[in-house]
């Protein structure tokens, strides 16, 4: 039997996570208890594995009648660390400012979305969901102590993400 569809904006958000890459190294993931975990890696390296406190500051509508439409999302990233990856340098990697409270405006979209600025090699699968940050939710060139790191990356240009992935018919 066939999972019903997510009918408003916070079971969208929490139905699985999102990436901005097909290989799911850089996730977020919204839990319906206001927690959630935010996942920064490349190949073998983690640089961020923690938990974050959100709440949405918009009214869960049904999304069959909202799409595409602009919520307000506070978030706060916290020091719990996830236990299911190997141990993350968030402590080291990040400054404490990088562990305040931030205001976010997402564009949840609906529709046939390839990954946009992809800089991953592989396939570039079509996603059903975007959701597009007003300011990436990983923390600013500033708030990196691992400068070195997050320059590599650019994590901080990240601000389309991707859930449910569509078969491709290729």
């Amino acid at each position: 039997m066939a999972e019903p569809a997510p009918n408003t904006i916070k079971s969208v958000l929490c139905s699985s996570p999102w990436t901005w890459n097909p290989d799911e190294e850089c996730t977020v993931k919204f839990n319906e208890d206001g927690t959630g975990e935010l996942v920064c890696s490349v190949e073998f390296n983690i640089f961020i594995a923690s938990e974050f406190d959100w709440e949405m500051r918009s009214k869960a509508e049904n999304v069959a009648t909202v799409l595409p439409v602009t919520i307000e999302v506070a978030m706060t990233l916290t020091k719990r660390e996830l236990t299911e990856n190997p141990p993350p340098i968030t402590h080291t990697a990040l400054s404490d400012a990088a562990f305040e409270q931030k205001v976010y405006h997402l564009r949840l979209e609906k529709g046939s979305f390839k990954v946009e600025g992809r800089t991953t090699y592989g396939s570039n699968p079509t996603y059903e969901y975007r959701l597009v940050w007003d300011k990436a939710p990983y923390p600013p060139l500033e708030q990196w102590n691992a400068k070195p790191a997050a320059r590599a990356g650019r994590y901080w240009e990240r601000k389309d993400f991707y859930q449910g992935q569509i078969e491709d018919a290729e």
